[in-house]
């Protein structure tokens, strides 16, 4: 499972060694400011759009890891079965990454700390 927190102004994404040696890294960060959206998708497999991009590995039905390319941009998947995916979508000028798809232990806990941490960023500015 992926672990997500916040850093300073930074969402840091960290894989399990697995699906980092799949995707090429072990980290992502994008901007917490570029979040739009925070929602759960029950079928991890429907988190999965375009075609696959740089540095993509999968195993059917079992994860997929790396970049997959489609219309609006990039997206960044870490996604394995048994559970479902926290897709965290972004404005794609102020992020490399228009979509991160990612298999989390508790989305709902991520989802709040997300809410929190775009709360403080707007009261501070």
């Amino acid at each position: 499972m992926v672990r997500v927190q916040v850093v300073g102004d930074q969402l840091v994404a960290r894989l399990p060694w697995r699906l980092a040696l799949a995707a090429g890294r072990r980290t992502v960060r994008v901007p917490v400011a570029a979040v739009t959206d925070v929602r759960v998708e029950n079928s991890w497999w429907r988190a999965l759009r375009g075609s696959p991009g740089r540095r993509y590995r999968f195993r059917a039905a079992r994860w997929a890891a790396g970049e997959r390319t489609h219309g609006k941009g990039r997206d960044f998947v870490a996604l394995a079965q048994g559970g479902p995916a926290l897709l965290i979508d972004l404005e794609h000028w102020r992020s490399p990454y228009a979509r991160l798809a990612l298999t989390v232990e508790h989305p709902a806990e991520v989802i709040s700390l997300l809410k929190k941490s775009a709360k403080k960023l707007s009261q501070s500015v």
